[in-house]
């Protein structure tokens, strides 16, 4: 009869530890699965937003050497975490955005100025609209002969 108990602890003892290496298995894994996906998505939403900020300085430098009234319109797709847009100094398109690591901020460097239709206080013009995620449509001018107003229509 003791024999009886001897197997049957012994069988309760392996099954607790298949279940045990079970669990060693699939927490790690999951942990880094969660991991790469979390990574691979601040990549795709940082060449979203690369895509979005080269496009735009692109566009205006060719605006500006096809020469006063010239423009164009671009239809852009923003990204979720952008939390804001700007030109500094008028050579730099700077978009702010929200990570899992806290704020960031991204910067593009044009060859010409550029200037904002919604107005420009000091060295900074606002591209609120660009902060919204979502289709945008941006209209891209030269009214004048120094520099490439920026539009969200």
């Amino acid at each position: 009869m003791e024999k009886y108990y001897l197997d049957k602890g012994q069988s309760s003892l392996e099954y607790l530890l298949i279940v045990a290496l079970t669990f060693a298995i699939i927490i790690p894994t999951t942990y880094l699965f969660y991991n790469y996906s979390r990574e691979s998505t601040q990549e795709i939403t940082d060449a979203q937003i690369t895509k979005l900020g080269r496009g735009i300085v692109d566009t205006a430098e060719s605006i500006f050497y096809s020469g006063q009234g010239s423009k164009t319109v671009l239809e852009l797709s923003v990204p979720d975490n952008v939390v804001g847009a700007s030109i500094i100094d008028g050579r730099e398109l700077v978009f702010n955005i929200s990570t899992s690591m806290g704020a960031s901020e991204i910067v593009f460097f044009s060859n010409i100025n550029m200037t904002s239709a919604s107005g420009c206080s000091g060295n900074a013009c606002s591209l609120s609209q660009l902060a919204s995620p979502g289709f945008k449509k941006v209209k891209l001018s030269m009214p004048g002969k120094d520099s490439v107003m920026i539009e969200v229509i």
